[in-house]
């Protein structure tokens, strides 16, 4: 009966080992969604979910209570340019939060306004409202070789493995469409610069440059000729809001006597779905027909040659590790319980009283 006990007690160790899902905290959408495909059996959490604009949010109490419970198993996701979120990075050099800290500014690649693709040697915090110095700081976790950074430093941060179908689907997708469209588009959003250029687009008029802003008389002419000249028009949707902006933008084109082609990819349910029904829609507003190529992409991603070329290279994407199974810090939570109820069998067979 003692012996069935201490396996039983086992066994419920190991279930809480399991249930114990490791959690992955994330400021801004859309990369909750992109991460929980990547990392399927972990919490990913979104600290904004249902704000109408996460730049304005404010940590809650229970924010700050869950964000002070985690542990060294977790890990934080931040972009870095709201109030809010530089609070949680001075929290979490203060020791006051324990989970590991992932700056998007320090992985990622980002476009300027004018199409250069930039990595951020040093990032001004307080230029948020100051347009960064021409840098599109809207991402959102849409942009494939910033997914596979995002995905190889979590992993290396959790000793979770990615998902190996988001991965190979990621990388098919990649050496299928990226670079494989060419002209003028409308980038009515911010991160849907950043599907355009993926694709392949360098002369993109972006409409919307800050939200809540509204386009400047430049950005707005440039957007009508674009508009007039049949260019398609992208809209990137991250929060699943009403589509406000993109209804504001019909009817501005309308009044002023242009019919632009409008594509919504929206990325708050799905993100690789999201992102290949995209590439289709391009593929008939333009009626280009990209080929499929075979050949995957290099492991290590390049600076673009000069900074004002405009056919910069495309940062290759270097997947991570993708062989599947348990995470690291699982299996080692794992030994640990097994060894130890095996000690408690063996104590119990010991002290058993012989018949």
């Amino acid at each position: 009966m003692h012996g069935r006990g201490v396996w039983t007690i086992t066994a419920l160790l190991l279930l809480a080992v399991f249930a114990s899902a490791q959690k992955i905290v994330v400021s801004f959408p859309a990369y909750n969604i992109v991460l929980k495909e990547a990392f399927p059996n972990a919490d990913v959490i979104l600290l904004t979910k249902g704000a109408s604009d996460p730049h304005e949010y404010q940590l809650t109490p229970e924010d700050l209570r869950m964000l002070k419970a985690l542990t060294e198993r977790d890990v934080i996701v931040s972009s870095m340019h709201a109030p809010f979120e530089l609070k949680i990075a001075q929290m979490v050099e203060n020791g006051e939060i324990k989970a590991k800290f992932i700056d998007l500014t320090k992985i990622q690649w980002y476009l300027t306004w004018d199409g250069e693709l930039v990595k951020l040697a040093e990032h001004d915090h307080d230029a948020h409202n100051h347009d960064h110095g021409g840098v599109n700081m809207h991402d959102h976790g849409v942009f494939p070789p910033n997914v596979f950074a995002l995905v190889d430093e979590v992993s290396k941060a959790t000793g979770l493995e990615p998902d190996q179908n988001f991965i190979q689907k990621l990388k098919r997708l990649n050496a299928t469409y990226a670079d494989k469209f060419s002209g003028k588009a409308i980038a009515i959003t911010p991160a849907a610069q950043y599907v355009l250029y993926w694709l392949g687009f360098r002369d993109v008029a972006v409409f919307i440059k800050e939200p809540g802003v509204p386009p400047s008389p430049a950005d707005l002419q440039k957007a009508l000729q674009y508009a007039k000249e049949g260019a398609p028009a992208l809209a990137v949707v991250v929060r699943g809001e009403a589509l406000k902006i993109v209804d504001n933008f019909r009817n501005k084109m309308n009044e002023l006597g242009a019919q632009p082609k409008i594509i919504i990819a929206d990325f708050s349910k799905d993100y690789l779905s999201a992102l290949e029904n995209v590439t289709k829609q391009i593929a008939a507003a333009t009626a280009a027909k990209p080929t499929e190529t075979a050949q995957q992409t290099t492991a290590q991603a390049q600076q673009p040659s000069t900074a004002t070329s405009t056919q910069q290279s495309q940062p290759a994407t270097q997947a991570p590790n993708t062989s599947g199974g348990l995470g690291s810090a699982v299996w080692a939570a794992l030994v640990v319980v097994v060894a130890i109820a095996a000690a408690a069998v063996a104590i119990a067979l010991r002290r058993k009283p012989k018949r």
